[in-house]
């Protein structure tokens, strides 16, 4: 056994050790520390769009956003895709198992359009049937026993008032008998999903599902685009409200959002007037959803929220820095969703807002698409692990871990230029975009101009990144570019999967280990074999190794090899090397 052979298999023994997952990808027998997480696929961490556009407004929305060389991944139709004509006035169409035929003359069409961009395509669907104007569809139901409730409904939502408001009784309506479906009911749930099919049949892929955050409505829904979705290789979406915690079920049915928002810097200081019957979360409050320990939305693991905001102010007041700084963070959460009410005239898509809030999109998501590996092994340690991606502060709520290696600290007041951040101690943490060094266990203030908000990097952190591709699925780790942040010993388990089955649950995942340690002038970056498979899996993959250094080495080599490099603005980037996945190899630097 030589020297490098002998330095992986410790890396490996102190890894099982000390229960790393690369334990559970040799052995799937082992149980996960969370059974109940369920992972989306991997697509819905990409940009997942949401609008209220009729057929030709969504195709041109979709063209629009490819010219402006933003990533999509997927788009929902809100509540509007039953009754555009009508601007979802309601209560007929609400829901009649039609949707609205004139304004999506063709869904097929446009949902076979998406599929050929790799767009996967939802729509907005809730748990009951109003009676008027949905006679047919309401007696049907009825005269099977599958409401589990009926009563009547005097709130204008859906119900007789052009409003995206739920609660909103501005204008007087006259009500109308409403049924909730029973998914509690098995025959019941077979005859909605039956009565759904024909969506999935013309391309439908994931539903939005609103007015409820009931597990059984969620399981059901859940289940409906496992089973009927055509793209879908058993691993189904859907966009639930943030509730229904109460058991950890939830977890088996992903995923959830912050429900609606206001497009204001904080609700507690209000600088505009909003709707009174809006939650009161403006942007400030919205990271606390995330960060707040107390509270139980931080202990959802793949949430998303609307991105700027989903509700204007009532004068329709479009605040571009408060769009900037919200897509910023919305760019590091698991789940990045931009999404207004139908009010916003820019629907919240960056190149309606202005050419700096579309400049700064297109950077930031295009950052968000590289860091798929690193997102997606963490979206795995949710499930294994038991700890999640978003990693809050107890004392120090507006700021958090996005993994080990990144700390996050978004720009929730208005107007300003830097962040004061509490470093953890025991580490130096590195300014993601200038390089600058602080040392642990001190609270500073960090630059945060319009352009970027505070993303420091651990020292010792790996960070794998890929080739930016405008969805994930037309991505691939086949190369990997792997970010080095030495002067610290550290370690990364890239964890894959297929992304679309789940074959994952049983083991058919690939965890590879890579780890760092620096002694003296002496930098070792060691990448192991790659443990388990999945399908399609090529057995072949290309390192780019890029370490973040101030000087210019005297000589990097691959074992005895020694490789040319390219050195300039404390960027080392060896030549790029292609490996077995069977084998591992070690790259050392001396300075």
């Amino acid at each position: 056994m030589n020297a490098i052979t002998k330095a992986i298999a410790a890396l490996l023994m102190a890894a099982l050790l000390s229960g790393m997952v690369l334990a559970v990808g040799r052995d799937p027998r082992r149980k996960p520390a969370d059974e109940n997480v369920v992972l989306p696929p991997a697509w819905a961490f990409g940009v997942v769009y949401g609008a209220y556009t009729n057929q030709q407004q969504t195709e041109e929305l979709i063209r629009d956003i490819i010219n402006h060389d933003y990533p999509i991944d997927g788009l929902w139709i809100d509540s509007w895709i039953w009754d555009w004509k009508n601007k979802g006035q309601g209560p007929k169409k609400y829901m009649d198992f039609v949707a609205d035929t004139e304004s999506y003359p063709d869904m097929e069409k446009m949902w076979s359009m998406m599929e050929r961009e790799n767009i996967k395509a939802g729509m907005w669907v809730w748990d009951s049937i109003l009676k008027t104007g949905n006679e047919e569809a309401f007696e049907d139901f009825r005269s099977r026993g599958f409401f589990k409730s009926v009563y009547f409904r005097t709130d204008s939502w859906h119900n007789g008032a052009r409003t995206t408001i739920i609660g909103d009784n501005s204008k007087p309506v006259s009500g109308t008998t409403c049924g909730d479906i029973d998914f509690q009911n098995p025959e019941a749930i077979k005859y909605f999903k039956q009565r759904m099919k024909h969506f999935f049949d013309k391309g439908l892929d994931f539903i939005k599902l609103d007015k409820t955050d009931a597990i059984p409505v969620c399981k059901a829904m859940f289940e409906m685009t496992q089973e009927l979705g055509k793209e879908t290789k058993g691993r189904g979406f859907i966009l639930s409200h943030s509730g229904g915690t109460g058991s950890d079920e939830y977890k088996r049915y992903p995923a959830k959002w912050t429900d609606d928002t206001r497009s204001d810097w904080s609700a507690k200081t209000p600088l505009r007037e909003f709707s009174t019957w809006l939650p009161k979360v403006g942007f400030k409050e919205n990271i606390a959803m995330y960060t707040d320990l107390g509270r139980p939305f931080s202990k959802i693991p793949f949430m998303a929220n609307d991105m700027g905001g989903f509700a204007v102010s009532t004068d329709r007041f479009i605040d571009e820095e408060l769009y900037v700084r919200w897509l910023q963070f919305a760019m590091f959460a698991p789940l990045t969703t931009p999404f207004s009410q139908p009010e916003n005239p820019t629907g919240n898509i960056a190149f309606k807002v202005s050419e700096r809030a579309d400049r700064i999109f297109k950077s930031f998501s295009h950052l968000k698409m590289e860091l798929f590996p690193y997102v997606y092994s963490y979206a795995h340690r949710s499930r294994l692990e038991g700890i999640n991606t978003i990693r809050p502060f107890k004392d120090h709520p507006y700021q958090y871990l996005f993994g080990n290696e990144m700390l996050v600290a978004p720009v929730y007041q208005q107007g300003a230029t830097e962040v004061e951040v509490a470093l953890p101690k025991d580490s130096v943490w590195i300014d993601m975009w200038t390089g600058t060094h602080y040392e642990g266990g001190k609270t500073v203030n960090i630059p945060a101009p319009i352009e970027r908000i505070p993303v420091l990097i651990k020292q010792g952190a790996i960070i794998p990144k890929r080739k930016y591709a405008r969805s994930i699925e037309r991505g691939s780790n086949d190369t990997i570019e792997l970010h080095v942040y030495p002067g610290a010993d550290g370690e990364f388990v890239l964890i894959e999967d297929d992304g679309t089955s789940n074959d994952y649950l049983t083991g058919g995942f690939a965890t590879t280990m890579i780890s760092t340690k620096t002694v003296g002038g002496r930098t070792e970056i060691m990448i192991g074999p790659t443990n388990g498979t999945f399908r399609n899996m090529d057995p072949k993959r290309r390192w780019e190794v890029i370490v973040h250094q101030a000087e210019r080495p005297r000589s990097v080599s691959l074992g005895r090899k020694r490789l040319k490099f390219e050195f300039g603005g404390s960027r080392l980037a060896p030549t790029a090397i292609t490996l077995s996945k069977s084998k591992g190899a070690t790259v050392t630097i001396l300075n």
